[in-house]
C-alpha cells in the first residue's frame, strides 16, 4: 500500500514503503508463530496458567526468540488482545456499513450480532481477557480504554444517523446512550463464558436491550 507524504498545503508524495529484508521477514515470522501459540495456551491454561517457556515451546522455538520480541508476558498478552480488537472493529465496520440506510435498530444488530459471531471463534482467549482485566494494572487497563472508545464512536455515529434520519430525538447524548449499549454488549460475554450462553442467545439478547433502549429514544 502506498503512503502519502505531504509536503505543502497543495504538493503530495507517494511514498512505497520498503520491503522487508530477509532478516525482518523471519523476525515477523517468528512473531507471528508466538502469538499463535500464547493465543493458544492463554485460551487453554489462563494468563496464569500459560508461561513464556510453555509459549515457546509450543511454538517450536527457544524462549530468547520470545524475548526478541516481546518484553514480557504482559506485552505479549497486549498485543494479542490488541491484534484481535483490531480485527473485531474491522468486522463490525464492515457490517455496520454494509446497508447505511438500513434502520438504526438493524444497523446495531448487524453490528453486534458481528462482534459477537468474531468472539465465538475463539471464545477460550475472550475468557482470558476478561479475567485479566479484572487484575491488570492502570496502564493496561488505560490501553483497553483506547480500544473500547473505538466502539463507542461506532455505535454513537450509528445513532447520530438515526438522528440525522429522524428516527431518533434530536437532543439525545449520543455518547452517554452509545456507552449504555457498549456496556450492554460487553456483559452480555460473561453469559457466554460463564453461563454456557449461545451465539443466538447472546444476539438475540442484545436485540432486546437496543429495542428497550431506542424505545426511549425515539423522535
Amino acid at each position: 500500500m502506498n503512503h502519502s507524504e505531504v509536503r505543502g498545503p497543495f504538493e503530495a508524495v507517494e511514498v512505497t514503503p520498503r520491503p522487508l529484508n530477509r532478516r525482518q521477514q523471519a523476525k515477523a515470522r517468528t512473531r507471528i508463530k508466538v502469538m499463535q501459540a500464547a493465543r493458544e495456551l492463554f485460551g487453554e491454561l489462563g494468563y496464569d496458567g500459560a508461561t513464556i517457556r510453555d509459549i515457546a515451546k509450543r511454538a517450536g522455538m527457544s524462549t530468547g526468540a520470545v524475548f526478541a520480541n516481546f518484553t514480557d508476558k504482559t506485552d505479549l498478552f497486549e498485543a494479542i488482545y490488541t491484534e484481535d480488537a483490531e480485527t473485531m472493529m474491522d468486522v463490525m465496520r464492515d457490517a455496520v456499513g454494509a446497508d447505511a440506510t438500513a434502520s438504526v435498530s438493524k444497523r446495531l444488530s448487524a453490528l453486534f450480532s458481528a462482534g459477537y459471531g468474531q468472539s465465538f471463534n475463539n471464545l477460550p482467549m475472550v475468557r482470558a481477557v476478561v479475567v485479566r482485566s479484572w487484575l491488570q494494572g492502570d496502564d493496561a487497563e488505560g490501553r483497553m480504554r483506547v480500544q473500547d472508545r473505538g466502539l463507542a464512536n461506532l455505535i454513537a455515529e450509528v445513532l447520530r444517523d438515526g438522528v440525522k434520519a429522524g428516527e431518533i430525538k434530536a437532543d439525545i447524548d449520543a455518547r452517554l446512550a452509545a456507552e449504555m449499549l457498549q456496556s450492554a454488549y460487553t456483559r452480555n460475554y460473561r453469559h457466554a463464558l460463564f453461563d454456557n450462553g449461545t451465539l443466538a442467545q447472546l444476539s438475540a439478547r442484545i436485540d432486546d436491550q437496543v429495542a428497550m433502549l431506542l424505545n426511549g429514544l425515539k423522535a
